[in-house]
Formats: C-alpha cells, structure tokens, sequence
C-alpha cells in the first residue's frame, strides 16, 4: 500500500491472527458482506520502499521473465443492463415505500482469464504514476489477488486523531461541463448528504466532529464531491470494531444503517463479489490506515473481474446511472494500464 510517500509491502508466507493491534503490521480484507470470513493477516516481513526502490524492483524482475499475454487483452463480459435496472427498480420501490433513502448497486465485467505474476509487476509500475488522491493498495496469495487505487478512505489513525471522508457524487471528466454543477446537481448533493449525515452520527460518540466541504476532488478520469472529517478522539479505537461500526458507509451500502445492507446480495449480478466495497486495512499497535476496496481488480486462479457502484436515490435514472457505471470501469482499466 502507497502511504504517505512510501510504499508498505509486507511479504509472506501469511498466517492468521487474531488480535491485529499487534506490533507488526497486518492485513484485512475480509468479504464485502461477511467481515468475518477471512482474519487479519501477518506476513514474515515488511519493507518500507520508495518509489524509485519499487520501480527498480518491479523492472527487475520483468527483466527475467518471458511476457505474457495480458488480462486486459482477453474477452470481457460486460455486466447485464437488465440486471442493473432490476436493482434500481427494487430501490426506488423501497424509497417509495419510505423503507430506505438509498442504496449503491454492484456490477460487475468478468474475463475467463486471471493474472499473472508479470502483468502483476506490469500493472504496479503504471500505479506508480497515479496522483495521489488515490490510494494504490494490493494484496495476494495462493493465486487470488485484488489490486488497485481507491480514492476512498474508510479510516486513517494516528495519534489520537483520525480522518475519514465522505465521498459520493460523480461526473465523469467526459462530461466536463458539469464539473462546477457537480455542487448544484440536487441528486449528487442528496446522494453526498446521506453519507456526510451517516458518518457524523457514527463518529459522534468518539469526539467532536470537524467537516471540510464539500469540494470537487479531479481523479484521473472522474470528479467527486468530497468532504473531509476528522475527529480528535478522547481514546484510541480498537481497530476491528471501527471498522465493524463504519463498514459499509452509505457511499456503498444503504442508508439509513438501519435497513441494513445484505440483502443487496440478493439483486442480481452479485455472485463473487469477495471484496468490492468492503475495507482493506493496514493495522498496527497504535496506527491504523482503513480504505474502501473500489476502483480495483480483483483475480481468481481462473478468471478476473472489475465491479463498479453507484448510488440510487429516488431521482436516480437508468440511463445515467448506467453510463456512470461503464465510466468507472473504465477508470480501473486506465488507473491500471490494462488496454481499452
């Protein structure tokens, strides 16, 4: 993971523990709807590299090895329009019934082609030159994988202070005469106003709650509205029940909390959906960094997947919420260097 200028790589074999406020660092990066089907992991050592070390080591290592036919070469199953418009349909069905005020449907493009160890190297030396308001985070073993740059931070402790976000509200850089309206679009703001409300009453009860925002944060091919919250806290968290209060935000999952969030599974297109959205955590003794696993690929021994989200409110319309979809797949594809 790419944290404040260097790059954290922890090196296996991993074993599981269980209790990761630990002097090593470890790793989370449990399912999206079950935050217990994997532990935290350990790993046997941890470096701390620059850029140009990692670089190096990258170009190194593609220079012993023979090219392979890259995953973004292969046939891609784009996801089904009719499955998308089924979960907006259920959606708005449930606003109407004043059951919820929002929810973030998944999809998801799909090759019968997984990842190998070069295109791997490949694709993190294109990461090396994202900007840094995404935070570029990977993790993999016994040939599953996820790797990707996520502009959304779920949390980030240190000292006693602690930062997170509220990011929702979307324009692609295509439509860029809408950049400015981004803050006048009602169903941006409304979308961006749920999730602002959602973390302020989460994080109240640890301290006093600061917002800056919202502003329009540029990414490579996207803009967002984004809030920044920070909160001085009267005593340290432990690690893994933040993360369960937290987990998922309304920029993912539903609001309210309340209405609960997995029976999003149950819209289709979701089979296989492990880690999309859910928190992918570098945890130590004291400091703690949690991010929102979006913008990613995530890799099986016999196949790949890219998933996008996008959240639907009542005034949400099919066609534009689908083209904010293909906008943000298209943003992994480019973050990640794989051909489009």
């Amino acid at each position: 993971m790419r944290h404040r200028d260097q790059w954290i790589l922890i090196e296996g074999p991993f074993h599981p523990v269980s209790d990761a406020n630990r002097d090593e660092i470890t790793v989370f990066f449990p399912d999206f709807y079950d935050l217990g089907s994997s532990p935290a992991l350990a790993g046997a050592k941890i470096h701390r590299l620059s850029t140009e070390e990692l670089r190096k080591n990258c170009e190194a290592f593609l220079g012993q090895k023979p090219a392979a036919a890259p995953v973004g070469k292969a046939p891609w199953n784009e996801p089904l329009k009719e499955h998308f418009a089924t979960a907006l349909h259920r959606t708005q069905d449930l606003i109407k019934e004043g059951r919820i005020k929002k929810t973030v449907p998944a999809v998801f493009a799909r090759s019968e082609q997984t990842v190998t160890p070069q295109e791997r190297a490949q694709m993190i030396l294109t990461l090396l030159e994202t900007p840094k308001t995404l935070y570029v985070y990977g993790l993999w073993q016994n040939g599953e994988g996820v790797l990707g740059a996520t502009p959304e931070l779920l949390f980030d402790y240190a000292k006693g202070h602690l930062r997170t976000m509220a990011l929702a509200g979307t324009c692609p850089k295509s439509e860029s005469t809408r950049r400015e309206s981004l803050l006048r679009d009602e169903k941006e703001m409304q979308e961006h106003l749920y999730v602002l409300e959602d973390l302020m009453s989460v994080l109240h009860p640890w301290g006093d709650v600061k917002t800056e925002g919202p502003k329009i944060v540029e990414l490579p091919t996207l803009y967002h509205l984004k809030t920044d919250v920070e909160i001085q806290c009267k005593t340290k968290p432990e690690f893994f029940s933040l993360i369960q209060q937290m987990h998922p935000t309304p920029a993912l999952g539903v609001a309210p909390r309340s209405a609960g969030y997995k029976w999003m599974k149950e819209f289709p297109g979701q089979e296989g959906r492990g880690g999309f959205g859910g928190p992918f955590a570098f945890i130590g003794k004291e400091e703690a960094v949690c991010l929102v696993a979006i913008r990613n690929l995530q890799w099986n021994k016999t196949s790949s997947m890219i998933g996008s989200g996008c959240g639907v409110v009542a005034a949400s319309e099919l066609e534009r919420e689908w083209r904010e979809l293909y906008q943000k797949r298209l943003s992994v594809r480019k973050i990640l260097g794989l051909d489009v």
